[in-house]
């Protein structure tokens, strides 16, 4: 706890450390390789050693331990990373909000994704953000943020796309893109296959592979169902898979019929794709910000671009 609290008094300080050295401890740290760590940086091995050195002399705390030539964290170490993914946080912010004063579009966006998004449709258009403002750099997690509204509530996300669009906090600024089909997938020599739609009644006599019940497109199916007075867990099913991309790669396999986002379904399978007679499904894919956060002249660019280009996101799904 001492330790803790000097390290805290010390980083405090601004005029004693720069974000750059604490980046290199933390890119150290990840890496317990401070060969690897300077080939990330794009430094010498020497150069990483000596800004360690110097933040060790700095605090009067060892942060690594060597052992032969292998490394590991000291308790200081495990107890600065925290404290200095924070510091270097909030120096980013600052100097991209000096930058965006002069016009300067520039600095990097943190952008949280669902596999919709993240894998089909939006790395295109990312590049073609990068090549309006090459000054600007993208990183984008698919599916693996654990709580990505939190994420973005704290500014670790600058932008989240999203199938969630409703009952969201007043902070946040939604904007939707695209809304998409969900259909039933057959595998090709299926006797549904050749038909252009399916009645409703039909689905009980089917073998079906189902969606977890934790995932957007069971809750999207089961709300529409639900007007036909059905329910997904009434179908017949042996299979449930977590995954998008399994339950159409098991559907291709001729396991069973299910139901995906046409965009996936047509990207990765070879499936045969039909609505159900009468029945619409479909999922919304949006763009959300948080409005409270101190935002920047690159951030702003890229929610004009995402705006301006809704038209062209639309082509690309082929909705």
């Amino acid at each position: 706890m001492k330790t803790n609290s000097k390290m805290s008094a010390m980083l405090s300080d601004k005029s004693m450390l720069d974000a750059h050295q604490l980046n290199i401890f933390l890119v150290a740290a990840e890496t317990l390789n401070f060969t690897q760590a300077a080939e990330r940086l794009h430094m010498s091995q020497p150069s990483v050693s000596q800004h360690i050195r110097a933040l060790e002399k700095h605090f009067d705390e060892e942060l690594f331990i060597r052992q032969g030539r292998s490394l590991i964290l000291s308790d200081a170490g495990r107890i600065l990373i925290p404290l200095a993914r924070q510091f270097v946080k909030q120096s980013t912010c600052i100097n991209e909000a000096m930058s965006s004063l002069k016009g300067h579009i520039q600095g990097r966006i943190n952008i949280g994704c669902n596999a919709i998004s993240g894998k089909y449709l939006m790395p295109e258009f990312f590049g073609q953000f990068h090549t309006l403002h090459p000054e600007v750099t993208i990183f984008c997690q698919t599916d693996s943020c654990t709580s990505p509204l939190k994420d973005l509530r704290r500014g670790d996300l600058h932008f989240l796309f999203t199938n969630q669009d409703q009952g969201l906090e007043p902070c946040f600024e939604v904007h939707n893109f695209l809304s998409e089909e969900i259909n039933l997938i057959t595998p090709i020599d299926h006797p549904w296959a050749c038909r252009n739609s399916v009645e409703i009644e039909e689905l009980i006599e089917e073998e079906f592979i189902l969606p977890t019940e934790n995932t957007n497109i069971f809750k999207i199916v089961s709300a529409a169902l639900a007007t036909k007075n059905l329910s997904l867990l009434q179908l017949n099913s042996f299979l449930t898979l977590s995954n998008a991309e399994a339950i159409v790669l098991s559907v291709e396999k001729g396991l069973g019929v299910s139901f995906s986002s046409k965009i996936i379904s047509s990207t990765i399978g070879n499936v045969a794709s039909m609505p159900i007679n009468g029945l619409s499904i479909e999922q919304n894919l949006s763009i959300v910000r948080d409005k409270t956060q101190l935002s920047t002249a690159a951030r702003n660019a890229f929610w004009e671009y995402m705006v301006t280009v809704s038209d062209d996101i639309k082509l690309s799904a082929g909705v």
